[in-house]
């Protein structure tokens, strides 16, 4: 097995990562939007968490040191930084004093005779290019160039040769040395005497001779490449004699493999993982060498943790497999075949393949006396396919009840603990107790926040958000990072829930009751849109107060002043309605910045599920339409915005032009929130009861600016139109007013004489 390739495959695996995350959002992960099958899923536990624990991690001064090189180059390469760079550190300090058999070297003259050996093509010429260097430091760099040259016979003289020099000078490179002399037995074909070198090179570093290199941990995998080279497991990238083991030497030196991978693994090797992950590809290369290793303990909970690992967030992990996977079935049979293990952590993890491969008799046998969080968690979810779900609430309760007790806390990894969590609130959701669902997502916010914000947003009462956020502390200053990377939801959860919650007061008319949730300053860089502050909501307030009546009788040119203040709000309304009302899920997606429809959240309380959710609240549809945003359509601010503008106008004079460019502005809104009928009624209006205005051609996509100040004239305008209209038509028919005023006076005079000859008559 080459660390080489593995590396290699490593970093274009992560190259590809970069490639898919660059190409949008990095949405968190979310359980409600399809909960039925997040709490079924099978349990995914972390690889490399396992894999570390497999043996417990020794007690001794050994170091690790990993390269830095991900592509795997040597630590004899001379391109290797940390051989050089070791060597580097050596030459400018006082580790070679008494050293050399040149004291009059300065560091600047060490140095250079380094690089000149280090360039140079054999040993002999390494000698002669650093002499007066320490004997050691020669030596070693002679046998590494013969190394890298295949010349292992000469290579393995110049190593040796340090065995030989006085132990105040051989100490200086003594580990790197037995280290060496360990791979070139190891190309040569010698097995023993490989072990040998590596076991020296851990024993030798343990006594306290240096190792800046951190070799003696490397040598516990390079020993293990040894035993599976001879076992026949794995084929080496070079030549080396035919070796002949029998079977049972055969799974002894398997055993022995994992073993050394396991303790290279705990002491936080990430090598070590990679190559316990393709031990685990070479034994599924043979089904009888399958079985037969599956009968060692360690390598069986190798294994389980293999088949249950689930889809991590680093280059170093990957699953998770479903119960079809031939590689699964196979590993899973050659697991059964054996005895089950003692109640434990062993058993659970047992369990835990036995659900993810459909065998759910046997998981629930396994689990029968489960008492820690896995298996606690794998009987869970057996009781919620048997539709128990007061047994399932039960168990996920003590799973998550379980991780506080005294020495389980690393019982599984940091993220299946978020995920038990998670599927907990999920499950108190179901029962209706919506406030301790968030109470028990908010601590995890991070991972789930599209989920914290559903629950927040539209399943909790504006008052019942309140009452949750007045009791969480207070938010803690944040740095945010130096890159673009979308950090806000992940490192200040409580910020953003207070401006959530603000945002909701806004939307159902608690203006004032909201100022305080928002930021006091907008001084903080902030990865999405920017926050509304609590000045900018202040004066939201003040024109919303502003649209008020002032009496209750008002005169028309006060109308006017209504309508511009309406005006006024709408367009506060529609250039920072994003940052003062959206929501932060659907449909405006603050949390995304606006500039997605979807992705943080959901829309239904199914989620993305067409049927209807087995485990919805008691009444959460209802409380979910109850929250909605009035409109519930994309970026409904802008519907707020038209609707402001409408009613600015119904305080105008239909025939002023400020009447026609609220109606416009108004019209554009509503295009701006994807309401073309709304649209189409507003300029019908216009039409119908407007004026014309050369602007509106293009009526509501380019609008001019209401002309207020002459709307609050135009009836005294039009008044004065109008009498100066009837004063000029008396001046021109001067005549005929006369002749009328006097056939009216006649007429007046006749009808009040008959009135009295009518009296008299009467009397």
């Amino acid at each position: 097995m080459s660390s080489n390739r593995i590396i290699v495959g490593a970093v274009v695996a992560a190259a590809c990562l970069g490639v898919a995350f660059a190409c949008g959002p990095n949405f968190p992960w979310q359980l409600l939007d399809n909960r039925d099958q997040a709490v079924a899923d099978p349990v995914g536990l972390g690889f490399n968490f396992e894999a570390s624990r497999l043996v417990a991690a020794p007690r001794d001064r050994l170091q690790l040191v990993e390269p830095r090189d991900p592509t795997g180059g040597n630590y004899d390469d001379k391109s290797t930084p940390e051989v050089v760079t070791s060597e580097r550190t050596e030459a400018q300090s006082d580790a070679w004093q008494g050293l050399m058999t040149d004291a009059s070297l300065d560091a600047k003259a060490r140095l250079a005779k380094l690089a000149a050996a280090r360039s140079a093509g054999d040993g002999e010429a390494v000698l002669a290019a650093g002499k007066g260097l320490p004997a050691a430091v020669l030596d070693y760099i002679a046998g590494a160039v013969e190394f890298r040259a295949a010349n292992f016979d000469d290579a393995l003289r110049w190593f040796q040769a340090i065995d030989r020099l006085p132990a105040d000078q051989r100490r200086l490179r003594e580990v790197a040395a037995t280290y060496m002399q360990g791979r070139i037995y190891q190309r040569l074909g010698e097995p023993a005497k490989a072990r040998a070198a590596f076991q020296a090179t851990r024993r030798i570093a343990g006594a306290g001779a240096p190792d800046p290199q951190g070799l003696a941990v490397t040598s516990l995998g390079e020993e293990a490449l040894v035993d599976l080279v001879e076992a026949g497991v794995s084929k080496p990238e070079w030549a080396i004699p035919p070796l002949t083991t029998d079977a049972a030497a055969r799974q002894a030196m398997i055993a022995n493999a994992v073993r050394l991978y396991a303790e290279q693994a705990s002491r936080g090797s990430k090598m070590a993982l990679l190559s316990l992950r393709e031990v685990v590809r070479l034994l599924l290369k043979d089904a009888a060498t399958l079985r037969r290793a599956a009968a060692d303990p360690l390598i069986r909970r190798l294994l389980v943790a293999y088949v249950v690992a689930r889809d991590g967030s680093t280059v170093w992990e990957e699953g998770p497999y479903g119960p079809d996977d031939e590689m699964v079935v196979s590993i899973s049979e050659a697991v059964v075949a054996q005895p089950a293990p003692a109640p434990g952590p062993d058993l659970d993890r047992l369990a835990a393949l036995a659900y993810q491969t459909g065998r759910y008799e046997l998981a629930e046998k396994l689990t029968l006396q489960a008492s820690g969080p896995l298996g606690l968690w794998i009987r869970a979810k057996l009781a919620l396919r048997r539709d128990d779900r007061a047994a399932a609430i039960k168990d996920w309760l003590a799973a998550l009840g379980a991780l506080e007790q005294p020495g389980t806390q690393q019982a599984i990894d940091s993220e299946s603990q978020t995920r038990l969590r998670g599927e907990t609130a999920v499950m108190k959701l179901s029962q209706g107790e919506y406030r301790e669902s968030l109470g028990l997502l908010f601590p995890v916010a991070t991972t789930f926040w599209g989920d914290v914000i559903y629950v927040a947003e539209r399943v909790l009462t504006v008052d019942e958000l309140k009452a949750f956020v007045d009791a969480l502390p207070p938010a803690q200053p944040v740095t945010p990072p130096s890159d673009d990377s979308e950090w806000w939801y992940r490192v200040q959860p409580t910020r953003e829930l207070r401006e959530l919650l603000a945002r909701r007061l806004l939307r159902v008319g608690r203006i004032p009751e909201s100022v305080p949730y928002f930021e006091a300053s907008s001084s903080l860089k902030r990865g999405r849109s920017d926050g509304a502050t609590q000045d900018e909501v202040r004066s939201y307030l003040a024109a919303v107060e502003a649209t008020r009546p002032g009496s209750p009788f008002d005169w028309p040119w006060q109308w006017v002043d209504r309508a511009e203040a309406l005006f006024k709000l709408s367009v506060m309304t529609r250039q920072r309605g994003l940052q003062l009302m959206g929501t932060e899920g659907p449909p405006d997606e603050v949390a995304l910045g606006g500039s997605f429809p979807s992705g943080i959240g959901q829309s239904s309380p199914n989620g993305y599920r067409d049927t209807h959710s087995k485990l919805l609240g008691p009444d959460e549809v209802r409380r979910f339409a109850a929250s909605a945003p009035m409109p519930d359509t994309r970026y409904h601010y802008r519907g707020v915005a038209a609707d402001q503008a409408l009613a600015a106008a119904d305080y105008l004079p239909q025939r002023s032009q400020a009447y026609a460019a609220t109606l416009c502005w108004a019209a554009r809104h509503a295009f701006a929130s994807a309401d073309p009928a709304k649209a189409e009624a507003i300029y019908r209006r216009y039409v119908a009861t407007g004026a014309y205005q050369p602007w509106a051609r293009n009526f509501g996509r380019e609008c001019a600016e209401p002309d207020f100040a002459a709307a609050r004239t135009f009836w005294q305008r039009r008044l004065e139109a109008w009498a100066s209209h009837y004063a000029g038509s008396v001046q021109r028919h001067a005549v005929l007013v006369a002749s009328a005023a006097v056939a009216a006076a006649v007429l007046l005079a006749v009808l009040f004489r008959l009135r009295r000859s009518r009296r008299a008559s009467a009397g």
